[in-house]
């Protein structure tokens, strides 16, 4: 090898060394930059949220509320801010049923809030929302048909399910759904009205129209054998209406009806018949 070659050669190394020092200190004073900055952003006395702003219904749900709610956790830093805790005290609030928080450049937080929307009365003074869920908030503007339901604590999703399905096929009938108790047997009550939908009072041993009668099912399919009654109850027994007092739909095969007057009727399922009038039913659920 020439001594032209061994000067290229080593002149060619010293220009790859020195780029490699070049690139790791153009590395580290990347880094430096970066951990200076990280410090300086994160540190809890820089970049403090400067605004919190709400969007939302506003019907039941104020903003001195919210502020109140989230002004323990909303401070500090903006990029170390706990979005979830934030979350967490709105949705404290009675009132609110469901928010969302995130940080809205520079320094500000959004929050978004939906209101309950109360479905029903629920037992012991509370209510249930759009989901079944209980929650116990001051309600003075409801309708007077505001239904009620009850049930044995957990059920209230499924109490609200079944008064959904139940009462579409009352309104069917003509029937309004108005109560609906699920007892701790599982056993379901429903208090339905008739005629113009007023509770009636007794009159000389009968109901006056819009009457209440109740109507009792077990656990073993209730919107069939609801469906079976509202179609016996529109050929025969609508005209009857006012004089119903209860009807126990709990039977294999037909169901049984209780007068104002204390007198017990009957239907059951067969091809071609139909009995009104006995007593007693047989097979009973």
């Amino acid at each position: 090898m020439s001594d032209a070659d061994s000067a290229r050669r080593d002149s060619d190394e010293s220009i790859s060394l020195f780029k490699a020092a070049l690139l790791l200190f153009a590395l580290l004073f990347v880094l430096l930059v970066l951990a200076f900055g990280t410090d300086r952003l994160l540190r809890t006395d820089n970049f403090p949220v400067r605004n919190v702003r709400f969007e939302g219904e506003f019907k039941h749900v104020t903003q001195q509320e919210l502020q109140a709610a989230v002004m323990s956790v909303v401070h500090g830093n903006f990029f170390l801010l706990n979005l979830d805790a934030v979350k967490a005290r709105v949705e404290s609030l009675p009132w609110v049923y469901k928010a969302s928080v995130r940080r809205q450049w520079p320094q500000d937080v959004y929050v978004r809030f939906t209101e309950q929307q109360l479905a029903a009365y629920w037992s012991d003074g509370a209510f249930l929302n759009q989901a079944g869920d209980v929650v116990r908030v001051k309600a003075d503007d409801l309708p007077a048909e505001f239904p009620r339901l009850e049930g044995p604590e957990g059920t209230g999703a499924q109490v609200l399910e079944h008064y959904k399905s139940l009462g579409r096929i009352l309104a069917a009938a003509g029937l309004k759904l108005e109560r609906v108790i699920l007892t701790p047997r599982r056993t379901w009550r429903l208090v339905v009205t008739n005629g113009d939908g007023q509770g009636g009072t007794s009159v000389a041993g009968g109901r006056i129209p819009g009457a209440t009668m109740t109507i009792v099912l077990d656990r073993e399919q209730p919107e069939r054998k609801l469906e079976r009654f509202a179609r016996v109850y529109v050929q025969s027994f609508a005209l009857l209406a006012s004089d119903i007092r209860q009807v126990d739909l709990r039977y294999a095969n037909g169901f049984s009806v209780e007068q104002a007057g204390g007198q017990t009727a009957g239907h059951h399922d067969a091809p071609g018949r139909t009995s009104i009038g006995r007593a007693a039913m047989d097979n009973k659920g």
